[in-house]
């Protein structure tokens, strides 16, 4: 949450579409533990079986070496990228699957995809709200890890704001003493609260039809763009509605 000068309180919920990317972090954390494996049908030495995790959705990934790692096609017959030159990519793993006793993770980052082995990245798993008693902490925490390249971005939109860890804790519904079953924290002691995350702007289709698209949709889908397009996104969006 930000508080900006004056009594004004403004809400902003950031949202990662699986790894709880975002200024409210709340409990939102990714399961990436496999139920059920397939064939997988590509490669040279026959059929390997990949693991689906949960719902088909794994958390975020980011890039852990810079050292030489390929990204390989589908039959690993050709290295389509060098993992080290892509620090800052936010990876989506869509799958994973053993070849040759290793495991390896179908990666999209962006425009950038294809077949790397597991050890060259590492998940993106945001920490609870809970954990941090300080603004100060919860601060460095949001300028140094990986997990919150997101709301990085972000923030540089928003150069005056002050990020408020209570503020945070009540944005994200967290229960009063963290337990389950107990009253939720809300922003109702807190005067001129603002939902940013609501607002919205229109797009056209392909098909010249025009869709809304809040800022909640914009942030929800990390990893079909770059943390700073989605950034400039949501500023745009912002700024139509009044809030530069």
């Amino acid at each position: 949450m930000l508080k900006l000068k004056g009594k004004s309180i403004v809400s902003l919920m950031l949202f990662g579409a699986v790894a709880g990317v975002g200024l409210s972090l709340g409990t939102t954390t990714a399961n990436a533990k496999t139920f059920k494996t397939y064939p997988w049908k590509y490669g040279k030495t026959g059929k390997y079986a990949w693991s689906a995790p949960k719902d088909d959705a794994a958390p975020l990934y980011y890039t852990n070496t810079k050292k030489n790692g390929y990204i390989w096609n589908k039959s690993f017959t050709k290295k389509l990228h060098n993992i080290k030159n892509y620090q800052y990519t936010s990876w989506y793993v869509q799958k994973s699957f053993k070849r040759n006793g290793k495991v390896y993770y179908q990666v999209t980052g962006g425009k950038v995809s294809g077949y790397v082995w597991h050890g060259y990245v590492s998940p993106a798993i945001s920490k609870k709200i809970s954990t941090f008693k300080s603004d100060s902490s919860y601060i460095k925490y949001l300028n140094s890890d990986k997990s919150q390249k997101l709301s990085r971005a972000v923030l540089k939109y928003f150069p005056n704001a002050h990020v408020s860890v209570d503020l945070s804790r009540r944005g994200a519904g967290q229960s009063v003493d963290n337990k389950p079953m107990t009253t939720a924290m809300t922003t109702s002691n807190y005067k001129h609260v603002i939902n940013l995350t609501a607002l919205s702007h229109n797009l056209k289709t392909s098909y010249g039809s025009t869709y809304s698209e809040t800022i909640l949709n914009t942030l929800d889908f990390p990893v079909t763009s770059t943390n700073a397009a989605i950034a400039k996104t949501v500023n745009s969006i912002l700024v139509k509605n009044g809030y530069t």
